[in-house]
């Protein structure tokens, strides 16, 4: 059974006695970085499980879970222009890919 798009769900749960996060996620881009992350720092990030409708579950350092601000204008035109100066490409999406 395929899951809609809206119970693709993105779950992060952490308490505050635990030093680990759990991460359930259906998202790519996710799902790339979790894997990543395992792959790169194995004692900081353990893959958990997979379910039949795509969704991976991995458990996490809990310091690697962080809010930020959104980027501010100047921030972004800075980084433009240092883009620009070091003429870096943006990256290229492959047909199909998620923005």
């Amino acid at each position: 059974m395929k899951l809609s798009r809206y119970e693709q769900e993105t779950i992060v749960n952490f308490n505050e006695d635990d030093d680990l996060a759990d991460i359930y996620t259906h998202n790519s881009k996710w799902k790339k970085r979790l894997a990543q992350l395992k792959k790169e720092h194995p004692a900081a990030c353990q893959f958990v499980s997979k379910n039949r409708e795509g969704g991976v579950s991995y458990r996490v350092d809990k310091k690697l879970v962080s809010l930020r601000s959104p980027y501010s204008e100047e921030r972004r035109q800075k980084d433009r222009e240092r883009a620009l100066a070091t003429n870096r490409q943006p990256p290229t999406r492959k047909a199909g890919e998620d923005k």
